[in-house]
């Protein structure tokens, strides 16, 4: 293909997305961006609250540079894929159409009493000790030891950078094919009709398909809609 006929593909493109209403991101440095989707094959970013289609990688959370096929990479890590309705939000949170929501940037996660190391999205389990840089160290039975030889049981869910601060946890519930489906401290639960789970931040989730917040405020669950609550505290 020559370079007038890329010239006359490319202004066909922009048209197309002009089209549709959709502000185009420059080309040149990446552009910093709130949060980017994955939908049918393709990035879609949110700027200043409003849809924006890409046509460079762009920036999401300070750390990761997302290009328009849905690869990404976060800092000088390996470069991953976004599949069909994922999420990466400012918080540099990920999250996915089954309810779960994970740390792109690299972590200690506890799972089962366990502790998992989680590097460029790929979990290894803590074999022995995990030593951080203040000090302390975690072991791989989820006890953490601090510089005063003090021990502190970590919960199921818990959350935290290599360099030892916590990461907010999210819980959520959900909707899926008629059945409420929660993730809770890190694990995956289905609930039957009837059934109620109580959540860390005090609300209740019920099987009948709905979420009664601490305040009494209740949410109804709709399918494929992601409602999120605050998960195990890590102070």
């Amino acid at each position: 293909m020559n370079t007038k006929s890329i010239q006359v593909l490319a202004a066909t493109v922009c048209l197309g997305l002009n089209l549709l209403n959709l502000p185009l991101l420059a080309e040149g440095d990446p552009e910093a961006v709130s949060s980017v989707s994955f939908r049918q094959g393709s990035v879609q970013a949110v700027k200043e609250g409003k849809p924006v289609s890409p046509t460079n990688e762009v920036l999401v959370a300070s750390v990761a540079l997302v290009q328009t096929n849905g690869a990404f990479r976060v800092k000088k890590g390996k470069e991953r894929q976004l599949t069909e309705g994922q999420i990466i939000d400012s918080a540099g949170m990920l999250t996915s159409p089954d309810g779960s929501v994970v740390p792109i940037i690299d972590h200690l996660v506890v799972k089962n009493g366990r502790v998992q190391v989680v590097k460029d999205g790929e979990a290894t389990p803590v074999v022995g000790e995990f030593a951080l840089p203040d000090g302390s160290k975690v072991t791989a039975d989820a006890t953490q030891r601090g510089r005063d030889g003090r021990l502190r049981r970590l919960l199921d869910g818990q959350t935290f950078k290599l360099d030892g601060s916590t990461i907010p946890v999210t819980d959520t519930a959900s909707l899926q094919g008629g059945k409420v489906v929660l993730f809770k401290d890190g694990g995956r639960l289905e609930l039957r009709r009837g059934q109620t789970m109580a959540m860390s931040d005090g609300s209740k989730v019920s099987g009948d398909g709905y979420v009664l917040k601490a305040d009494g405020t209740r949410v109804d669950l709709k399918e494929g809609e992601i409602v999120k609550i605050e998960g195990v505290s890590t102070r």
